[in-house]
């Protein structure tokens, strides 16, 4: 049972602005990165912002934030993507790169990368690399 006076995740890395901010400057990382702007190939700037939005709304609520995520679940959301094991690997250096800039405590950056990792089986398909 979690303790209802221990501080969140989301409290501790600062809260909806912090979390706003790790948003935008991930994926402004992950759409110009060669091997993963694929993703986002053909999306027109209001489908980013719902993106955006929908990914902020997780990791608030996933890191025990006051957000109500309405989004499909990470397989659901991923599956037939056929996304890779080096993808997953790029994913996770834009995300430390990220959690550097926005100079996110240690403790904090092991526990949110514990729970991206907690994911990783909803979302990698294919541990080989595209050709």
């Amino acid at each position: 049972m979690m303790d209802p006076n221990a501080e969140t995740l989301y409290r501790r890395m600062g809260g909806y602005d912090v979390m706003a901010a790790l948003v935008d400057d991930l994926l402004a990382r992950l759409t110009v990165d060669p091997m993963l702007r694929v993703y986002w190939k053909g999306k027109c700037h209001d489908s980013m912002k719902k993106d955006k939005q929908l990914l902020l709304e997780f990791l608030c609520m996933a890191l025990g934030g006051p957000s109500h995520y309405v989004g499909r679940d990470m397989k659901t959301s991923h599956h037939g993507l056929g996304i890779t094991e080096a993808e997953w690997a790029a994913f996770v250096q834009h995300t430390v790169a990220t959690l550097d800039k926005l100079d996110i405590g240690e403790r904090e950056k092991r526990e949110f990368l514990a729970a991206a990792d907690s994911l990783k089986c909803d979302i990698v398909e294919s541990p080989e690399p595209r050709m």
